[in-house]
């Protein structure tokens, strides 16, 4: 067992869904741990997602078939995927490191190879957690439902349903007339459906991230506001994290603070080259709301997910540098693809928001340990599936510090590979 159980403790940098489920994974093996953020835990990009646990998401996004779609994506202002336009200088280096990785054979088999053993740690440690952390009634397994406009669309998931039969996966495919039972209410230009009747959503995602750090401190983890500066180092441990104005003693580290994360890992030495991938969600009123499944066409980038405060439409992407203001009118397309997919559903609008995923080129999430560091660890870049990914992603930590090796196929996410 670590060192940091008899003396420092483990200090992890970044209290959303991913810190979180971490800091739990960690506590439960024995660690005194910290949980440090800037912010309240939860509130930055964990608030905001479509609250489904996507374990059967295993083709990465950086592939050929994906790179094709990236120009006419782009020229479309109100598509699934659009650029900031005054960030796009930032993120010429992010889009090249992402061509690359598109169109090497060997990446992007390293990308499948992946996903399969992280996506069944998932479904395991997220079955676990929800037992453990007394979460049960904040999910629901009612099924998901993937719907298409068109025969070409549903044709196009060919491959990903290959890979999903080979991990087991559970699986129903639909007519139009079939989804729409389903889903009532769903527009009659759906013409086929892929329903996944053990899918699994949660009805609050920023509660789950709180009642995590509920139990954690309730278990005897400290939970810390503060903004890290720095580290101080002894050859290759990092022996404390600096804060603005004073300093964390630690016998471990580990980052999990999103997009925010490349930032501490350049004062570290070694590179996350994350980008800010910006997604959308708007809660209205679940006026004629009649199905209870998150249904998503995969087409338009989006899902809509029933919630404890109404139907959450939640998706798309922006790509865009750091800090820059947000572009509402995405937010505002999220109900237009309401009215074409599920017309006459949803009522007033309530709240609307926008979260930073963090995401790497090659759409490979970086766990393990830091480079060249012997006391450092890695939980960032999962792009969409930070809420699904969390738990596996502390399991393997915990795993890892304790001396366990991780299995082969994670080396594909080794948190160094960026140099």
């Amino acid at each position: 067992m670590s060192e940091s159980v008899t003396s420092d403790p483990v200090i992890v940098i970044g209290a959303g869904i991913v810190g979180a489920a971490t800091a739990r994974a960690l506590q439960r093996n024995g660690h005194r741990v910290t949980l440090l953020d800037s912010a309240e835990p939860g509130n930055a990009t964990s608030f905001g997602n479509a609250g489904f646990l996507s374990v059967d998401s295993l083709i990465p996004l950086a592939r050929p078939a994906t790179l094709k779609k990236v120009p006419t994506m782009l020229m479309d202002r109100n598509g699934p995927l659009t650029v900031h336009p005054p960030s796009l200088p930032w993120l010429l280096p992010w889009m090249a490191r992402f061509a690359l990785a598109s169109m090497s054979p060997a990446e992007v088999q390293k990308g499948k190879d992946m996903f399969k053993p992280l996506m069944l740690e998932a479904d395991i440690a997220w079955k676990a957690e929800i037992q453990a952390s007394g979460l049960g009634e904040l999910f629901r397994t009612r099924g998901a439902l993937y719907v298409y406009e068109s025969e070409a669309a549903f044709q196009g998931t060919d491959e990903m349903r290959g890979l999903q039969s080979g991990k087991g996966t559970e699986f129903e495919i639909v007519d139009g007339n079939r989804a729409r039972e389903l889903a009532p209410g769903l527009s009659r230009t759906i013409v086929r459906g892929i329903h996944y009747p053990n899918g699994t959503h949660t009805i609050d995602p920023h509660k789950v991230v709180a009642t995590l750090v509920e139990r954690f401190t309730a278990e005897g983890g400290t939970v810390m506001r503060g903004r890290v500066r720095g580290f101080r180092r002894d050859g290759n441990r990092v022996t404390a994290v600096q804060l603005t104005d004073s300093e964390l003693p630690a016998g471990a580290v580990m980052i999990s603070a999103g997009r925010a994360s490349g930032e501490l890992t350049r004062l570290l030495g070694f590179n996350a080259p994350l980008v800010a991938e910006r997604g959308y969600h708007v809660m209205v009123a679940p006026d004629n709301v009649q199905f209870d499944l998150p249904v998503s066409p995969p087409e338009r980038g989006l899902f809509f997910t029933p919630m404890a405060e109404g139907l959450r439409i939640a998706g798309t992407v922006e790509l865009a540098a750091p800090h820059q203001p947000p572009s509402w009118h995405r937010a505002d397309l999220l109900k237009k693809h309401l009215a074409d997919i599920f017309p006459g559903v949803g009522g007033a609008e309530t709240s609307r928001w926008i979260g930073e995923r963090p995401t790497l080129p090659d759409y490979r999430p970086a766990i393990g340990r830091a480079p060249r560091l012997a006391n450092v660890y890695c939980g960032y870049g999962h792009q969409h599936l930070g809420l699904t990914l969390a738990t596996a992603t502390g399991r393997m930590i915990a795993r890892l510090m304790d001396g366990e090796d991780l299995p082969a196929a994670l080396q594909a996410c080794d948190p160094g590979r960026f140099g």
